[in-house]
């Protein structure tokens, strides 16, 4: 009996091949999610974390920042912040929904999640932070209930 006949070699090296490939050089490409940010409000805490959110998920590795106005399908996150009166300004209820948006879509998009934080000029950096984990889970959310909707993204 034959352990390895050269006839057999170019099969089996064709079979290792397809094994190991993932594995060697070939890469996958992550896809990141595209997401518009939103503000309404007149406040400047309110802008300020709009400003810092977008800075997050342009650092973000899963997620894209794009214009709100972009053609293509995306997670609008909207951050509705008013003056909390009795504090002399200086916290800003903030509002935050999530919502997947496509043009063809009946109504204003697919409602995902919403949010409610309150914030001041002194941590701004963690109040937008905190919006990422929720925007995660929005994601997920959209991936888990309707992927065919996940899968334009």
């Amino acid at each position: 009996m034959e352990s390895c006949s050269w006839r057999t070699l170019p099969g089996l090296i064709t079979v290792f091949s397809v094994f190991l490939a993932p594995h060697i050089g070939f890469t996958q490409v992550s896809k990141t999610m595209p997401v518009a940010v939103s503000h309404r409000g007149v406040d400047e805490v309110g802008r300020s974390v709009a400003h810092r959110l977008e800075e997050a998920i342009r650092a973000s590795k899963r997620f894209s920042l794009i214009a709100q106005n972009t053609p293509r399908p995306r997670i609008i996150i909207t951050l509705d912040s008013v003056v909390v009166p009795q504090l002399q300004g200086q916290v800003s209820a903030i509002g935050i929904s999530f919502i997947y948006y496509r043009r063809g879509l009946p109504g204003v998009g697919v409602f995902l999640g919403t949010a409610v934080n309150s914030c001041s000029l002194k941590i701004i950096e963690s109040c937008a932070q905190s919006i990422i984990p929720k925007l995660e889970e929005a994601a997920d959310f959209l991936k888990r209930h309707d992927p065919d909707l996940w899968n334009t993204l």
